[in-house]
């Protein structure tokens, strides 16, 4: 019989990103689990716990280019803004983060 419960394995986009003043275009993975979400470039990783987590909204560079997501959070010690730039279509991984409920 199939299992109903949705698969706890992580969700792994890559991308790029801007945390803060860092932006990062090259080999930037986004990491999804039902209780955080982490991106991670260059030895560095920016984790936001689901507590944490306040939504999120489309963003983009001059309106059709580089269309991202930007996380609003209140994570202690991360600064602002958390934006990742998804290599997939920015729609399909809006639908893989409702799915893990981040919503």
């Amino acid at each position: 019989m199939p299992n109903s419960q949705p698969s706890s394995e992580p969700l792994n986009f890559g991308g790029s990103m801007r945390v803060g003043w860092y932006t990062a275009q090259l080999f930037v993975k986004l990491t999804v689990t039902k209780t955080v979400l982490t991106i991670s470039s260059g030895g560095r990783s920016y984790r936001i716990g689901r507590e944490n987590f306040k939504g999120y909204q489309d963003t983009s560079v001059l309106g059709i280019f580089k269309r991202g997501i930007r996380f609003h959070h209140s994570q202690p010690n991360l600064a602002n803004p958390v934006v990742f730039y998804p290599s997939v279509g920015r729609e399909s991984l809006k639908q893989d983060l409702i799915k893990l409920g981040w919503s």
